[in-house]
């Protein structure tokens, strides 16, 4: 017994370790607000955007398999290959609308200027890769070459007569617009080392157009722009040296004030 009472006596206390922890709810109320400020600002830097871009971005989300990234030139938001993005006839429609293009008036114009073209049967040759088309920014006249050349002399920027004589038939009527007019060319994918390469030509060729035209009665005041893009901006780019990438583009802008 006295063992027992010489033994200390022990007591154990816990303090306590503060709040308690209150789990990570926090953090995900937190990411849901950042979130949320992310796709606000989001739009409204969408919605600052102008109409061309904001098309292009809306046909990229709308089919991303048909945007080649590429790092050539291009004025639009996604890469691609330099030319415009693809868009199908309610989303062109819409963009015409949206970016006031004077449609009925195009229109109008397009139809003389097929008109024009076709009256005379001794030019049919010339006439191969012709075409009119109304784009977003405006009325786009389209020569482009074939293997035996539709307006110029296979590879060289010589015109052919039949295709001065197409490029005489349109121009009364392109001034009967009594809008400006750029001049574009574009070039078929030349042989690596070739002295005239696509650059060559197609600058050659824009010259050559524009001669042709100022010749016809065009004066220079209505020629805006006269542009060449070598073989950047191919109509077939899977085929870069397709002849049919050779061509000359007449672009009228259709933009209302």
């Amino acid at each position: 017994m006295a063992d027992d009472k010489d033994q200390p006596i022990i007591i154990k206390k816990k303090k306590g370790g503060g709040h308690g922890h209150h789990g990570g709810a926090w953090k995900i109320a937190y990411a849901d607000f950042v979130t949320a400020m992310m796709a606000f600002f989001l739009v409204l830097w969408i919605v600052g955007l102008d109409v061309k871009t904001r098309n292009g971005l809306a046909e990229y989300f709308a089919n991303p398999g048909a945007f080649k990234i590429d790092y050539r030139s291009s004025p639009y938001i996604m890469k691609t290959d330099g030319r415009p993005p693809v868009m199908n006839d309610k989303v062109e429609q819409a963009s015409r609308a949206e970016a006031n293009i004077d449609v009925a008036e195009a229109e109008a114009l397009a139809g003389r200027i097929r008109s024009a073209a076709s009256a005379d049967s001794n030019i049919r040759s010339a006439r191969s890769g012709f075409d009119v088309k109304i784009k977003q920014d405006g009325l786009a006249v389209e020569f482009s070459e074939n293997a035996k050349g539709a307006l110029f002399i296979p590879g060289t920027a010589e015109l052919k007569p039949e295709g001065r004589q197409l490029l005489q038939a349109v121009v009364p009527t392109l001034l009967s617009s009594k809008r400006g007019l750029s001049v574009r060319a574009f070039a078929a994918k030349r042989p690596t080392g070739e002295r005239y390469g696509a650059w060559e030509i197609s600058t050659d060729r824009a010259n050559s157009v524009r001669r042709a035209l100022s010749n016809a009665g065009m004066p220079p005041d209505r020629l805006v722009k006269v542009e060449s893009s070598g073989d950047r901006v191919p109509k077939l780019p899977d085929d870069l040296g397709n002849v049919v990438n050779d061509r000359i583009i007449l672009h009228i802008p259709f933009e209302t004030e």
